[in-house]
């Protein structure tokens, strides 16, 4: 999952949506079986209870392993309404677009828009996985720490502060008043991970948003 859950395109956009430290909420895999019916309408985020509409307070993607069809269940959403208040979606609701797309596509959208999985037709599976992002200071739907335990240390620097091991200033996700890098690299040094640096332009000046 890691070339996914960090790839450069991705991680592009989810720099220009959330602030910076935004971590890893979940990694999902939805298999799609021939007969499936069609998936409720929801957003990502929809538990954090914050009133909408709102900027979002995650970033989804789903990246197709194999081909989004119209008959096997590709993913529906209705452009724009991201930007709802009250508004829902029901049935077969005239402004669905289905995300018609070839194997290794991904598609990237608001935690707040209305979409569902389609009903799978066909005599095949439709299998994709679903990496997650959000704010440094919203609660992952996962505890990805726990999640990967000590393989954590196996990964690129930039999932290991996905995974929570980062400090969110000015000193949110602390682990007995130290970063929690130090638990699992031994080659920890403080004044490399830039925190304390970060922490005081935090008390002088603000955090920026981007």
């Amino acid at each position: 999952m890691a070339p996914i859950v960090e790839h450069p395109h991705v991680l592009a956009m989810v720099d220009s949506l959330l602030e910076p430290g935004w971590l890893l909420s979940a990694a999902l895999a939805i298999n799609l079986l021939p007969g499936e019916t069609a998936q409720s309408w929801h957003f990502d985020d929809g538990f954090y209870t914050l009133p909408r509409p709102r900027p979002p307070v995650s970033i989804s993607t789903i990246w197709a392993l194999d081909d989004f069809t119209d008959v096997n269940g590709a993913t529906e959403v209705i452009p724009g309404s991201h930007r709802w208040s009250a508004e829902t979606p029901a049935g077969e609701d005239a402004r669905r677009v289905k995300v018609v797309m070839p194997a290794g596509s991904v598609v990237v959208f608001s935690g707040t828009l209305w979409h569902r999985g389609g009903a799978n037709r066909s005599d095949g599976r439709r299998l994709c996985v679903s990496p997650q992002y959000c704010q440094p200071w919203g609660r992952q739907q996962e505890n990805m720490m726990l999640a990967v335990g000590r393989h954590a240390s196996e990964y690129s620097p930039r999932i290991r502060e996905m995974l929570g091991y980062s400090i969110h200033p000015p000193f949110m996700g602390m682990v007995d008043g130290m970063h929690p890098l130090r638990l699992i690299d031994g080659a920890y040094r403080p004044a490399d991970t830039g925190a304390r640096h970060v922490a005081d332009a935090f008390w002088d000046e603000g955090f920026p948003t981007r």
